[in-house]
């Protein structure tokens, strides 16, 4: 998935039943890229050392990488699956590790909604906090849904947005966090980790499965149970994700990054990114 986000006017949008997105946005941050990136207004925009204060409450679901976030009474490490919950008017300040990156979903909320009984489901002691809510496609898909809506910038889009808004916020309000991460759930994680942290690197799978004490067919279906893709499918995935990323930042040839990606010949990256992007690298450096 593209990088994408957008910031939205209270003028041009209204507050729709109470709510108002200033923003909504994807980013996937590799291990050591610069954050946070380029293009947001200076109302949103913050240096990590010094962080933020913002006006509304903002919902940011890390699916995949590790970082993490402090307000001026607490700091939180953030692990894949986790929410960041941040109060309105609130310092905080949050960032990827250097190691690992992170992928991350966002939507910020304001608006008379604010003061709902909802939201005081959401915010219970009315400060910011890290809810771990695990790999999960509901919330992946509510998020993707807003970023569709917000780019297709359709008739009736913010209506449709604010019932979205209130069903995210329901479903985090309800989630009732695991008290014990089962082993299967453990295993995943730390196998997209060691994907994250490996990827121009040769994988082997087989030995990962034994260091969990487990056959390497039992190994492949827990993390398929538990991602919906299998192992090789979500390294291919995040390597032609980075490939795409140099492709479309940097002036390395093809056939550099080809390599600096994980894959062993030009001939091999350009067939397998043509057959999941549906166009070819050169293609992408034309767009």
């Amino acid at each position: 998935m593209d990088n994408f986000f957008r910031y939205l006017s209270e003028e041009s949008q209204g507050e729709n039943w109470g709510v108002h997105v200033p923003t909504c946005g994807y980013q996937h941050i590799y291990p050591g890229d610069t954050y946070p990136l380029e293009g947001h207004p200076e109302t949103h925009d913050f240096d990590k050392e010094t962080g933020r204060v913002l006006p509304g409450c903002y919902l940011i679901y890390v699916p995949t990488g590790k970082g993490l976030l402090e307000t001026k009474s607490k700091q939180w490490e953030v692990n894949p699956g986790d929410l960041m919950v941040l109060a309105p008017g609130e310092w905080h300040n949050y960032k990827p590790a250097e190691t690992t990156g992170w992928e991350e979903y966002w939507i910020g909320i304001r608006g008379e909604f604010l003061s709902n009984k909802m939201l005081q489901d959401l915010l219970p002691e009315k400060t910011s906090y890290v809810k771990h809510m695990g790999y999960q496609e509901e919330l992946i898909f509510l998020f993707n849904q807003s970023l569709n809506l917000v780019k297709q910038n359709s008739s009736g889009f913010k209506k449709i947005l604010a019932g979205i808004v209130v069903q995210l916020v329901a479903y985090v309000a309800s989630y009732e966090t695991k008290k014990v991460e089962t082993r299967e759930e453990g295993i995943s994680l730390q196998t997209i980790d060691y994907i994250l942290q490996n990827l121009t690197q040769e994988i082997d799978f087989k030995k990962l499965a034994r260091e969990h004490h487990l056959s390497y067919n039992r190994f492949r279906t827990i993390f398929k149970n538990e991602t919906g893709v299998s192992l090789q499918q979500y390294l291919i995935h995040e390597r032609l994700e980075n490939a795409k990323r140099l492709i479309i930042n940097t002036d390395l040839s093809l056939k550099e990054i080809a390599f600096k990606t994980g894959f062993n010949s030009l001939f091999y990256f350009s067939k397998v990114f043509k057959s999941k992007m549906g166009y070819s690298p050169r293609q992408s450096r034309r767009k």
